[in-house]
């Protein structure tokens, strides 16, 4: 009797509370079909897309500035900070803006409200206009001076598309002008440095040189901040030069004078001043182009550098010359490496020299190669991922140091290290001299000697460029598919290697 009461209980108590988890799973039903169907705020985000031959950005912009893009037809100049080959600068003192855009350049004056489209003469400024410390620029001037597309999406929200890639009049036939130049070049360039300091250059004493192709005689110098400019030019260089065959890009130098040059490239007036002496003097000449040589430079005035440039660039390109600049590798200190945006810098010209030595400079306090060739083919891999491989001229040292290692007077056990640079031609004299041990490095890909040398007092290292080491050294021209090769200095060499880099430059 018991366990049929009990059965009964049970029975009674799962009725009830089937009944009552009945309402509850329908209001949970019902909960859940208001959560799905519930009304969500939509923002719509107004847009500005910029796409130019290598870059695309978008920006969300604001409802302000969506009603003055669509009355004025003009938008804030920040928006195309990343369009390829376009630089701009603003300076605040003198109240100016330098736009270049591949290879035109423009020049406003918001004191004067004029701009200069190149060379040509001055316009009412109905380019950029200034609003509340903003610079806006017209969508329909960029569209007329550089062919630039612009397209107005209204519906279902704004958007603002431009593009930079449609194929223009100037622009097109200035860069095919410079295309042209490149490919009129020979396959593999065979530059060197001709060094100019206080004596010319004895003409009669210079000798063949088989396979070079292109002489960069260092010619200009830089003397103050304001784009005063020295000339060591020789006439009969000239000459001499015609005769072989050979290409002339002079270089100019910064003088190595870093507080100069930021008084130089961080004024518009002072650059445009030296850019446009460099043009007449060159284009004068009938060089073909022109080597920068600045080193030395503030880190913060990196982007002053990329600028000047730019529109250095553009100024010769106009005139049918080409421009390369020498850089050091990545990696090292501000003034000496950090001080070039070498990705910009690519764009721009049409070589980057990229000085391979000197990876144990004068004053390093260890010894050791001034190119060796791990460090050379580590260093072309990180500059190749910022500037395309056939622009990249791939500098080789005529040169070595002699490293003296003595005991430190200062420093419980240590060595203190100096050193002096010597040439080929000193080297080979050395071995010539004397009986050595001669070694080969493999990392370095270089024959080494060390000696003691009781006349100095010293443990001397010499690391060594000769025919071995310099053909491992071109091999990465081919290895990284490089321009070619540039030779610091002519005359540091022996005249044997001539022959050879012909022959691995060819292969």
């Amino acid at each position: 009797m018991k366990r049929i009461i009990l059965v009964i209980i049970l029975l009674i108590a799962l009725a009830v509370g089937i009944y009552l988890l009945i309402p509850r799973t329908e209001e949970a039903v019902t909960n859940l079909v208001e959560e799905t169907y519930e009304e969500v705020e939509v923002k719509l985000i107004h847009e500005v897309h910029v796409k130019s031959l290598e870059s695309s950005s978008t920006f969300e912009i604001s409802e302000e500035e969506v009603e003055y893009i669509k009355k004025e037809n003009m938008i804030q100049l920040d928006y195309l900070s990343g369009v390829y080959r376009l630089l701009y600068d603003y300076d605040d003192d003198s109240n100016q803006l330098m736009f270049v855009y591949e290879d035109q350049t423009i020049h406003v004056d918001f004191n004067k409200a004029t701009y200069r489209l190149n060379d040509d003469e001055l316009l009412e400024n109905n380019f950029i206009t200034k609003k509340g410390g903003t610079l806006y620029l017209s969508l329909d001037k960029m569209g007329e001076l550089f062919n630039m597309e612009s397209i107005l999406i209204e519906d279902p929200i704004f958007s603002l598309k431009l593009n930079f890639n449609v194929e223009g009049t100037d622009t097109y036939l200035i860069k095919e002008m410079t295309d042209q130049k490149v490919a009129a070049l020979p396959d593999k360039i065979n530059m060197t440095w001709e060094a100019v300091y206080s004596r010319a250059t004895d003409v009669e004493k210079l000798y063949d040189m088989p396979g070079l192709n292109i002489i960069s005689p260092v010619w200009y110098d830089l003397t103050d901040g304001s784009g005063t400019v020295k000339s060591k030019k020789q006439d009969d260089y000239i000459e001499w030069a015609d005769n072989k065959g050979y290409i002339l890009w002079p270089a100019v130098t910064n003088g190595f004078d870093p507080d100069m040059t930021h008084e130089l490239i961080t004024s518009i007036e002072n650059r445009t001043a030296f850019i446009d002496k460099m043009v007449d003097l060159y284009s004068g000449n009938d060089f073909h182009g022109i080597n920068i040589d600045f080193e030395n430079i503030y880190k913060d005035d990196k982007d002053a550098l990329s600028q000047f440039i730019a529109e250095l660039t553009a100024a010769f390109h106009r005139k049918g010359m080409l421009v390369s600049i020498d850089v050091t590798f990545g990696g090292g200190s501000d003034n000496w490496s950090k001080c070039y945006d070498r990705r910009i810098l690519g764009q721009w010209v049409d070589f980057v020299v990229v000085m391979s030595y000197d990876e144990h400079w004068g004053s390093s306090p260890v010894s050791g190669s001034v190119a060796s060739l791990n460090w050379l083919d580590r260093n072309l891999a990180i500059l190749l991922s910022e500037v395309e491989s056939d622009k990249v001229i791939m500098g080789i040292p005529f040169y070595m140091r002699v490293w003296f290692e003595r005991p430190s007077n200062e420093v419980v056990n240590h060595m203190k290290v100096t050193s002096d640079a010597i040439t080929m031609h000193k080297m080979e004299s050395i071995l010539d001299n004397g009986d050595y041990n001669v070694l080969w490095d493999e990392a370095a890909g270089q024959n080494y000697i060390s000696f003691i040398d009781s006349t100095d007092n010293a443990v001397k290292k010499i690391w060594i460029e000769d025919e071995e080491s310099l053909r491992l050294k071109l091999s990465m021209v081919h290895k990284y598919n490089l321009k070619g090769i540039a030779s610091w200095r002519r005359g540091y060499e022996l005249e044997s290697i001539w022959p050879m880099l012909d022959e691995e430059l060819r292969k």
